[in-house]
C-alpha cells in the first residue's frame, strides 16, 4: 500500500470519526450556540437601545442576526470538522 492509500484512509477515517455524533460533542454545540445567541441578541438590543437606526425595526434586525449567525457558523461547527494533522 502506498503511502498515499494510506494518508487518504486516514483522512477518510478522521471525517468520519469527527462527524460522530457524541453526548459530549452535542453538549458543547448547544453550550456555544446558546452563547452565542445569547451575545447576539444582546448586541442587538444594545446598538438598538443606543440608537442605530437599521436594528431598531424587529424585520431588520432579523437578517442582521441572521448574517452573524452564517459568519459565525465555522466556529460553531467546529466540533464536527477533523482536526488537521501535523504531516
Amino acid at each position: 500500500m502506498s503511502k498515499a492509500n494510506k494518508q487518504r484512509k486516514a483522512d477518510s477515517r478522521a471525517v468520519l470519526e469527527a462527524r460522530r455524533l457524541t453526548p459530549g460533542k452535542v453538549f458543547r454545540l448547544i453550550l456555544k450556540t446558546l452563547a452565542f445567541a445569547v451575545l447576539v441578541s444582546l448586541s442587538v438590543t444594545l446598538l438598538s437601545a443606543l440608537g442605530v437606526p437599521v436594528l431598531q425595526n424587529f424585520w431588520l434586525q432579523l437578517p442582521v442576526m441572521l448574517v452573524v449567525y452564517v459568519l459565525a457558523y465555522p466556529f460553531l461547527m467546529s466540533e464536527f470538522r477533523p482536526k488537521r494533522a501535523e504531516r
